[in-house]
């Protein structure tokens, strides 16, 4: 038991180090790439988006999760699974090189056609990893993981940035994913001792399959409700660079909400698990899991929307400005989206997580529902977005009601305390330019000081207790 909690307690750690350092790469460079790219560039990228992430989720089919849990794995198992997604991802490369020029058509871009060819080699890559990312997970070896993912964004950086220095555009960010894939592969290999044998045993594809057909159906929808948008804003009736701005802001929307939902959930999954035999305990930590959660999500979110004039001039330069009104639609609907995790997460932990695909399901279905329904302009569109982020969001607390006794209700007197503080501190941080005349950058230096004062000054005079419930969720966990 002590071998396993020390094995879990690493692998916690390196996993998350590995999703940390991944994130901070990834905002450094697109940060830099921003900075030197044009809105143009970011377009073509994001035109191309959906195929792309459709095709891994084909290809990967459900196999690493099915995999992992799979007991007695032999090498002719693993050398099957490695042979039918190699040639499946090279039928789907087939497929795509055919029909990229039927998709620069459809964006009356033609340069996507050649573009498209050599971004999608990246679908060839990724599947030469996957039979190693299932082995080195199944043996907790996450610290392999770190190091092959660290590793290889790291060299993809370094070869984006020189790329765009030298001005070579949409490609910069093309060479980024591809050898981003490609790097992380080759160290996978190298830090795997696994290979292939002569002998593969193909009869474990049907086998995984049944298992993963489940998982293959919601993965596609999901894809295509969180790329789909990039599949309606194009040219003629949009701009390439409109589709780079809407691009932009949803992948620096993610960031927040995705470090938030990670960090949280991380938790929330095995502590919920472990009271699965005392309910009330279970209620009581699943309230203080919320309240941590509150108390985080609405100063960052309602502090982004404050800020995000200044901080786009800052950081992104003011070239970017166009972006602005995506991203503050997305903030406010990426705020919703920490607590349906771990309400999503607390339905699997306490042993329903058939439940939990079809929450995930319905979520995904309103989100295309209200695309069909209001998509007049890219902002109608993503107020649609949000929409169906808030229905679903709901619906997954309510969900939670039946499993674990925690009502709506009970969920809106724990966090809009939190939310109420944070707001008025967005008002103040908002009103702040025009009180003070100051230079952009120490400008935004002081609403963020003066935020983040008000926000805790606030929460500490109110005598909030979430410091002390979130020491003693580190620290008695």
């Amino acid at each position: 038991m002590d071998g396993l909690k020390s094995k879990a307690a690493k692998s916690l750690f390196w996993n998350g180090l590995d999703k940390v350092g991944f994130q901070l790469i990834g905002l450094i460079v697109g940060i830099v790439t921003a900075r030197l790219l044009s809105r143009d560039d970011f377009g073509h990228i994001a035109a191309l988006a959906l195929f792309t992430y459709l095709s891994n989720v084909f290809i990967e089919s459900g196999f690493t999760s099915a995999m992992v849990r799979r007991e007695g794995n032999t090498d002719a198992d693993y050398t099957a699974v490695l042979s039918f997604n190699v040639l499946l991802s090279v039928a789907f490369y087939a497929l795509l090189f055919v029909c990229a020029p039927l998709i620069a058509a459809y964006f009356h871009t033609p340069l996507l056609t050649t573009l498209a060819r050599v971004l999608f080699l990246n679908i060839i890559i990724n599947a030469f990893s996957i039979v190693q990312t299932i082995i080195l997970t199944k043996h907790f070896r996450f610290r392999e993981l770190a190091i092959a993912d660290i590793t290889g964004a790291v060299i993809a950086g370094v070869i984006t940035v020189i790329m765009a220095v030298k001005g070579f555009g949409y490609w910069a960010i093309a060479a980024q994913q591809l050898s981003q894939t490609l790097f992380r592969t080759l160290m996978l290999w190298c830090l795997s001792r696994w290979r292939p044998v002569r002998h593969a045993n193909f009869r474990v594809i049907g086998e995984l399959f049944s298992f993963s057909a489940s998982l293959i159906v919601t993965s596609t929808i999901s894809t295509c409700a969180r790329y789909i948008y990039n599949f309606f804003i194009r040219p003629p009736r949009y701009s390439m660079e409109q589709l780079g701005c809407y691009g932009q802001a949803y992948k620096f929307h993610q960031i927040p909400h995705t470090v938030i939902t990670t960090t949280v959930t991380g938790v929330a999954y095995p502590l919920i698990s472990s009271l699965n035999g005392d309910r009330p305990r279970q209620l009581l930590y699943l309230r203080k899991l919320m309240k941590i959660c509150a108390f985080i999500t609405f100063p960052v979110m309602i502090g982004l929307y404050a800020i995000a004039p200044n901080m786009i001039t800052v950081v992104l330069t003011d070239k970017w400005q166009p972006m602005l009104p995506y991203f503050n639609i997305l903030i406010i609907s990426a705020t919703f989206l920490p607590f349906a995790n771990i309400a999503l997460n607390t339905i699997v932990a306490v042993g329903k997580p058939r439940v939990n695909m079809y929450l995930e399901m319905v979520r995904n279905g309103l989100m295309l529902l209200m695309l069909a329904l209001l998509n007049s302009t890219i902002e109608i569109m993503l107020y649609g977005y949000l929409i169906a982020t808030f229905a679903a969001y709901i619906i997954d607390i309510i969900a939670l009601t039946r499993y674990t006794g925690y009502t709506l209700i009970g969920h809106l007197r724990d966090i809009l305390p939190y939310a109420a503080i944070a707001a008025v501190m967005g008002i103040a941080v908002m009103l702040l330019p025009r009180i003070v005349t100051l230079n952009v950058y120490l400008l935004f230096a002081l609403q963020i000081l003066i935020g983040a004062l008000l926000y805790l000054g606030a929460a500490m005079l109110l005598g909030s207790r979430i410091i002390k419930d979130i020491r003693e969720l580190i620290f008695k966990r």
